[in-house]
Formats: C-alpha cells, sequence, structure tokens
C-alpha cells in the first residue's frame, strides 16, 4: 500500500518508521517551517492513559535506537496517591524525602525522566520538501500545485493541521528559556515544581549549572509568525525557589492544541487521516498516537479517549493547560 505522511515531526516519522516496518511504500511531505530541537523530554510521570502512550513511546524510541540519557526528578506539589501508585506501576522508583538544595519535600523518582534527542528520529526520515494542501473534497493532497496519488493519506502537520485539515485544535506558542546558576543541581535533575508553577531540566544533558526552564503563559496564534516574549514571569518564580538564576536565551516553537489539551486521531474523509494535539508533549506520547492510528487503519481499533469525534459539538474553545502538567 502507498501512504503519503504530511509533516515530519515526531507524529509523521514515527508513522514512517512503523508503517515502513509494515512493508508499506511510504513518502514524506515536509515544509521544512518548523525548527527541531536536539533533544526533549521523555516522562512517564503523567496521569491516567497518558502513562501508557508514553511507554509505548519510550519502547519505539529503544527499538529503533534513539539516543536516550536518564536523569532523575524531583517533583514539588501536592500528588495524590493514585498519580503516584500508577507511576509505580509504571515502573518508577519513587521516594518523598526532603531536598535540602530546594529546602522542600519533594518526590525524588528514578526510571520516569530521560532526554531523547529527537532531532535523530526525525532526520532518519526521508522527505520531499513542499507546502502541502489537502482538498478534502477530492481526497488528494497537493505539494506546491502538484497532485500526489496514494492510497491513503496521512495529516500530521502539528500547529499547521487546523489549516490543512480543519481539524478541531488550534495553534499556539509555547517557550523555554536557556539559564545559567551556580547551583549544580539543577543540571543534574528534571524538576516538576506544581506549587510556584516552572519545570527545569538540563540543558542538553551537559551537566553543570545550566538548564531550560519554562511553563509560561501559551499564546494562542497562528504559526510562523514571530512571537516576542518581553518578560517571562516563571523566571520569578524560580528565583523564589532556588535564588539567582541568569537567563542567557527564550526561544519556542508553535505546538498544536486541542479542546481538552490531549491527543486526537481518526478519520476526517474517507482514505484522509488525521493525528495530532500533542500538546507540548509530543516526545512523551507521539510515538504512542502513531500507533493508536496505524492500529486503527489496519485493524479497526478505536480508543475512544483519545479519538477525535469526541470534539463533534464542540464549536469553539480555548486553549488550557498543557495536559503533562499535573
Amino acid at each position: 500500500m502507498k501512504l503519503v505522511i504530511v509533516g515530519r515531526g515526531i507524529l509523521g516519522s514515527s508513522l514512517y518508521h512503523m508503517l515502513r516496518r509494515l512493508g508499506h511504500e511510504v513518502i514524506v511531505i515536509e515544509s521544512g517551517e518548523r525548527r527541531v530541537f536536539p533533544s526533549l523530554i521523555h516522562s512517564l510521570l503523567l496521569k491516567g492513559k497518558d502513562i501508557e502512550l508514553a511507554s509505548e513511546s519510550l519502547n519505539f524510541y529503544r527499538e529503533i535506537n534513539v539516543p536516550i540519557k536518564e536523569f532523575d526528578s524531583i517533583t514539588l506539589g501536592n500528588i495524590s496517591k493514585e498519580i503516584l501508585d500508577s507511576w509505580g506501576k509504571a515502573g518508577v522508583e519513587i521516594k518523598e524525602t526532603y531536598v535540602e538544595w530546594l529546602r522542600e519535600r519533594g518526590i525524588v523518582s528514578r526510571g520516569g525522566d530521560r532526554l531523547v534527542y529527537i532531532s535523530r528520529l526525525i532526520s532518519s526520515v526521508p522527505f520531499i520538501k513542499g507546502r502541502a494542501k489537502v482538498n478534502l473534497e477530492k481526497r488528494e493532497v497537493q505539494v506546491d500545485g502538484r497532485t500526489i496519488r496514494a492510497d491513503k493519506f496521512l495529516i500530521t502537520a502539528g500547529p499547521w493541521n487546523p489549516c490543512l485539515a480543519k481539524v478541531k485544535s488550534k495553534s499556539y506558542y509555547c517557550w523555554a528559556t536557556v539559564v545559567m546558576t551556580s547551583l549544580m543541581q539543577l543540571g543534574k535533575y528534571f524538576i516538576y515544581d506544581y506549587e510556584k508553577g516552572f519545570y527545569s531540566r538540563p540543558l542538553l544533558g551537559l551537566g553543570g549549572g545550566m538548564a531550560i526552564v519554562g511553563d509560561g503563559k501559551i499564546i494562542e496564534s497562528p504559526p510562523g509568525r514571530r512571537i516576542a516574549i518581553e518578560r517571562d514571569e516563571v523566571i520569578d518564580r524560580i528565583r523564589e525557589r532556588i535564588g539567582k538564576i541568569v537567563p542567557l536565551h527564550t526561544s519556542g516553537e508553535f505546538c498544536e492544541g486541542t479542546p481538552d489539551m490531549r491527543p486526537s486521531y481518526g478519520e476526517i474523509v474517507e482514505n484522509i487521516y488525521y493525528a495530532g494535539g500533542l500538546d507540548g508533549y509530543g516526545a512523551e506520547v507521539g510515538p504512542g498516537v502513531a500507533k493508536l492510528l496505524v492500529n486503527y487503519i489496519f485493524k479497526g481499533e478505536k480508543v475512544n479517549e483519545y479519538f477525535m469525534d469526541r470534539f463533534s459539538n464542540v464549536q469553539d474553545f480555548s486553549i488550557g493547560r498543557e495536559a503533562h502538567e499535573i
């Protein structure tokens, strides 16, 4: 079978490898407009069925040899016993203790967090460069005016999905800041601070007092616009927790959010499928969502919790909190 994937992000790249392993002919179309970051967070410290998607994603990364670097993490805030138990069932070692350098009790976890060098996954996928247009009425895709023939089309263009496929999602801008501090522990741990409202992860896994921090306000915007962050209130919240830090550089990219800020997939019209709504935690759940779509196309399996028809009665919505924020 010949399949065309529109979008070479985490979802599109995962689908490419899964479909090729099933013996299909696969063509990937990519505009090249979205920046690819070298590494992203993969965490099992989620909630509900998202943990299953994250586990599936981790298995996929390991199967195709995407580089991974493990880190311990510290979670601050009131986390329910139900959520802690679900982390333990996923294989995460959990210990509640006082963390002296944060001056707070927290959940120290091992086996839950890692950096995934996602650029290696994406760069492994061959593609046709061009801007795609999806004609839902004619059930066809054009690239720079040329019609592409295929048995099935899979639309995985992230923040461009609402325009290309008219799905119930929106584009928004999310960003993070590289910071420097004399506190060397910041470069050794992932931190999820639900009291102050920020996360921190080591810069590229290099260690030392360099980290990437974030969880600022979401800005709804069409993809591709220049967004200037004049002041990031996250920095103030981090200083309340750990003291002096020096912001070095702030940058971000556009993400795709759904009405409930969870992934979505399904068939838009006959032979045109969609997967998206990764809502800022694509490295955690992206390959898992790709597997859901593959199982739906070839086995007819449908997981209602993520299926796109749950938004059939939604007229308009505002982007909410990202799903990885417990």
